[in-house]
């Protein structure tokens, strides 16, 4: 079943409450490559990851009671990041329910306030319906996870059944109302200031080429978030996610598509103090809209439709109303600004200039503590080697706080789908099925995971699971020895800090080793080039151990991670 809606591998970790699941996929045919993991957290994790890079499905099979109480925060984080997941679970039998069974909890209840459904299917007969329903309902707009368990006498048992014949075949998401449209698109020409912001269901929605031709049709400025980033390319001359600081603080109109208006966006909050900026808001179901913040307008539905429905609505009223000039010499110069850079007549012509502007002082700031030689490391010069070496179509993933933040300050993908981070849920732990995701997903591809030392702790165990199925993957940690996202602030707030230090110089390189893989500490900045050439050629999973400065933070909240 999982087969017919592009799904290739389930993530699991090893329990006698799901072996028919295990039976079934090594006996499909196609089969289903198992990928067995050191925790559930783990395959979950996997899987949703699985999602958000291939826009298939995610699986994850886990067992019943702790394997499926492990996999709540993950499952958590796939709610949070819209991705299209399925949680198969195993669940104690129903005729010894109620008499204390092996692993006995009603795991439904847990799993619903975190998914789109969460139910038991108790009738063997009614198993494949039931799966089908899953796959279909985590793919459809808005996408997330989805919790399926069954008691032992219907996964074991047997009966002839007559396969769904709709699977594969999902409703496509309406397009948005076409008034919703028009009135975005008359704020757009009204708009001086206008700026673009795309998030995560752009490239889940499969809108990023959309988008892309929106804002150059338009001559947007735009900013990314999550893992639109790259819908823009590295480089593009309307990419100004590094000048996100002033664009949202003297924008007076903020389009916002496919991301919630949440802390990240500053809850929907733009422009002067005195003059706010009007907001407009676009996702891919009615549902995800914001309502906690004023709006001066917004659109529910799919989202290629809305960026090519908005630019041909604002791009047909600008070439209407040249052609009703009858000043020439307009008409050829607003013509040739539609059909060139696309700039709207009205809007402040020096504005994208200023936000370019404002990019290029922020990334020549970074430049000397790119090339640091301080001692201990900074954080910035790991950074400034990686970006030397990293190929076009890298995957990128970021699993830490302090370290990591640098990470969504600084790599700016080539293209999209590229960039893996937890999401708004930031929840830690994510790296390692992360990594085995993108190993699968993009074999042929550099897959660098960026690792704290903090959520190393987390998942690290993980590594024997990338040596056991042979998935090379480049690990860096940046060791500075604490939970630098939480030291400082205490510190700052009472004037000491307890509860966030770790061991100084521990080495999760041997860690690695010891669990078959490979790796090597870093104590100096002229060494960090050398490990990650040998960690790149090496064909194994490989972690360099690099030893930071924990005072070397960075202004966080201009990352837009």
């Amino acid at each position: 079943m999982a087969q017919r809606y592009g799904v290739t591998t389930m993530f699991t970790l090893s329990g006698g409450h799901v072996f028919p699941l295990y039976d079934g996929a090594v006996k499909a045919d196609p089969p289903l490559r198992l990928v067995d993991v050191r925790h559930e957290q783990t395959a979950v994790f996997a899987a949703e990851a699985t999602a958000r890079l291939t826009r298939t499905p995610g699986l994850a099979v886990v067992t019943a009671g702790p394997g499926v109480t492990n996999s709540v925060s993950a499952v958590t984080g796939a709610w949070f990041n819209g991705a299209p997941l399925v949680v198969l679970g195993g669940r104690a039998p129903d005729y010894l329910w109620g008499k204390g069974a092996l692993q006995e909890l009603d795991h439904v209840p847990l799993l619903a306030p975190v998914t789109k459904r969460a139910w038991t299917e108790h009738a063997a007969g009614r198993v494949a319906g039931s799966v089908d329903e899953a796959f279909r309902l985590a793919l459809t707009p808005h996408r997330g996870p989805v919790f399926l368990d069954f008691p032992l006498e219907a996964i074991f048992g047997a009966e002839t059944v007559d396969l769904p014949t709709s699977a594969g075949l999902l409703p496509a998401a309406p397009p948005p109302d076409a008034a919703d449209v028009a009135v975005i698109a008359a704020l757009l020409q009204a708009a001086r200031r206008p700026v673009l912001v795309l998030g995560s269901d752009v490239w889940l929605g499969r809108a990023e080429t959309a988008a892309l031709g929106c804002a150059e049709a338009l001559s947007l400025p735009v900013i990314t978030n999550g893992q639109a980033r790259g819908v823009l390319p590295r480089g593009h001359s309307l990419l100004v996610t590094r000048a996100r600081s002033l664009a949202l603080a003297e924008a007076d109109l903020v389009i916002v598509v496919g991301v919630p208006l949440d802390f990240r966006l500053k809850y929907g909050s733009f422009g002067p103090k005195d003059a706010p900026a009007q907001v407009v808001h676009v996702a891919d179901s009615r549902a995800g809209i914001a309502a906690h913040c004023p709006l001066a307008a917004s659109a529910a539905g799919d989202l290629t439709a809305f960026f090519t429905s908005v630019a041909g609505s604002v791009a047909g009223s600008v070439a209407g109303s040249v052609t009703g000039s009858v000043a020439g010499s307009v008409t050829g110069s607003v013509t040739g600004s539609v059909t060139g850079a696309g700039r709207r007549p009205g809007g402040d012509p020096e504005w994208l200039t200023r936000l370019q502007d404002a990019a290029r002082v922020s990334a020549a700031a970074d430049a000397p503590l790119l090339a640091s030689d301080a001692d201990p490391i900074h954080p910035m010069r790991v950074y400034g080697e990686l970006l030397r070496v990293l190929d076009d179509d890298a995957v990128v993933i970021g699993d830490g706080g302090d370290f990591v933040s640098f990470a969504g300050r600084l790599v700016e993908p080539l293209r999209p789908g590229r960039w893996l981070d937890p999401g708004p849920y930031g929840c830690l732990g994510t790296g390692l099925g992360y990594a085995l995701a993108a190993r699968l997903a993009h074999p042929t591809s550099q897959v660098v995971l960026m690792l704290g030392d903090g959520a190393a702790g987390l998942s690290l165990m993980d590594a024997d699971t990338l040596v056991r199925h042979n998935l090379p993957v480049v690990m860096i940690v940046g060791n500075n020895s604490a939970w630098g996202l939480e030291k400082e602030p205490m510190r700052a707030i009472y004037g000491y800090d307890v509860a966030a230090d770790l061991r100084p110089g521990t080495r999760y390189d041997e860690v690695v080793r010891a669990l078959g893989g490979a790796g090597e500490l870093v104590t100096a900045p002229a060494d960090i080039a050398p490990a990650l050439r040998r960690a790149f050629a090496s064909g194994v999973p490989y972690l360099i151990n690099v030893i930071t400065d924990v005072a070397a933070a960075y202004p966080r909240t201009t990352t837009g991670v």
